[in-house]
């Protein structure tokens, strides 16, 4: 059963404590030695959803807050559009075409990551930090890799309002550390996944007519595949805030524990998603099937010791850059293989970030190529590419002819080798939570 405090007093007793817990951060580390490390994942999360991005609606207070005393990336790119290829970029520090995870849509295949790849958790445990992950989807399971390097290590299949819970389990795992014990926790929160569902009083904060999920909490459509009732738009989306801001609300009793602890004073939090939704963008609903930026825009936040306090960074920056970025603030060894860049360094304002791997829809596969303000979106069965001015075309509904640039960094990009044999799951243990988790029918 999930808890909620109500609204109102969500937001008077809570922001406070947030308030005071996060604005001590600074440019310079405090306090001795390296810092502890929480990374949150949230699942089909898009940016613009967000309040601390801009959005109409209040859905963030705690994440707004961590963005307002830390540093905020505007154009985080997310290297799928799905959660298998892109948490493989978040743990790995490389692109799916080089790490190799993913699904070969044409056979429905679907591959993990080489057992023998180096993980963000695997440095970190490597380095005498002690590992906690609690993650809520099958793709983040041990038969993908994702278990290696933790010394605590839960992971549920089907994640669908785990949120309170999770938190909940996060916050034992603190409390059973040493006061002065080096940690890196990872969360993956599942929820704003369809179906949206969340718990009252959210199922109504933000639907049209203040109507809860009744049912109706995902698209309704017919057999050939084709959205039935394209009037649910405002409904479902409504009820996708009100995820959003109930998996918010257990953000911020993390962050409290932390404070509670002791803990926050020498922790960096980053929080990021795995891909974000579509909403009839383009035409269609849920992710995986395009790289629009409804799916691949995705919220990259930290704040903590060493990270500048206030901050917007407007450099275009990936999921390949986390590990990096985690490593250099712990003072352990980047390798040199890997495609992402530290965050708090200088940023490069002139990078092309790639993003690849669908797992549905008509196309044969979809790759593309973000610069600063241009976007191309190929497709290598067609060889058809679209070039979007991110700037003037944010919506991307305009596309322009091919650049002949980026045309040739996803050509380079396409062509780049898998560092390590990808690991094949057999059918039986795929198919029948793709079919729980309404990727097939």
């Amino acid at each position: 059963m999930k808890h909620c405090l109500s609204t109102h007093i969500y937001f008077i007793l809570l922001f406070p404590l947030l308030l005071g817990m996060l604005s001590c951060r600074t440019d310079g580390a405090s306090g001795e030695g390296r810092p502890s490390i929480v990374l949150v994942i949230i699942d089909t999360l898009r940016a613009d959803h967000l309040s601390c991005y801009g959005y109409r609606r209040i859905t963030s207070p705690s994440l707004d807050s961590l963005a307002g005393a830390g540093t905020r990336w505007s154009m985080g790119c997310g290297q799928s559009s799905w959660t298998l290829p892109a948490c493989s970029s978040i743990m790995t520090g490389l692109s799916p075409r080089v790490h190799g995870a993913g699904m070969d849509v044409p056979t429905g295949r679907v591959f993990g990551l080489n057992h023998a790849m180096p993980l963000l958790s695997t440095h970190m445990k490597g380095a005498g930090y002690r590992t906690g992950a609690f993650f809520n989807v099958f793709w983040l399971g041990a038969d993908f890799g994702f278990h290696r390097g933790f010394d605590t290590y839960e992971c549920v299949d089907n994640g669908d309002g785990l949120a309170g819970e999770t938190i909940d389990s996060a916050i034992n795992w603190l409390s059973s550390l040493g006061r002065d014990e080096d940690f890196f926790l990872a969360i993956h929160l599942f929820d704003p996944h369809d179906p949206y569902d969340p718990p009252a009083p959210y199922d109504t904060l933000f639907t049209p007519h203040g109507e809860g999920a009744m049912g109706d909490s995902c698209w309704e459509v017919t057999p050939e595949g084709a959205i039935a009732r394209p009037s649910q738009l405002a409904h479902l989306q409504g009820l996708y805030d009100g995820e959003i801001a109930w998996t918010d609300e257990q953000l911020g009793r993390l962050f409290a524990e932390l404070r509670r602890l002791g803990l926050d004073q020498r922790t960096v939090v980053m929080v990021t998603a795995d891909h974000g939704e579509e909403f009839l963008e383009h035409g269609y609903f849920g992710h995986g099937r395009t790289l629009f930026q409804e799916t691949t825009h995705i919220p990259l936040i930290m704040s903590g010791p060493g990270v500048t306090a206030g901050a917007v960074e407007d450099a275009p920056v990936g999921q390949v850059d986390i590990l990096p970025t985690i490593l250099d603030l712990c003072d352990i060894a980047v390798p040199e293989n890997i495609e992402g860049v530290d965050l708090l360094a200088d940023p490069d304002t002139a990078r092309f970030l790639p993003a690849s791997g669908i797992n549905t829809g008509d196309a044969f596969d979809l790759a593309s190529i973000t610069a600063r303000r241009m976007k191309l979106i190929w497709n290598a069965g067609t060889d058809h590419s679209s070039t979007y001015d991110l700037v003037h075309d944010p919506g991307e509904m305009d596309p322009l002819p091919a650049d002949s640039v980026l045309l040739g960094y996803v050509l380079f990009y396409w062509a780049s080798p898998c560092r390590l044999e990808p690991i094949l799951l057999e059918d039986w243990k795929v198919v029948p939570v793709l079919r729980d988790l309404g990727y097939i029918r």
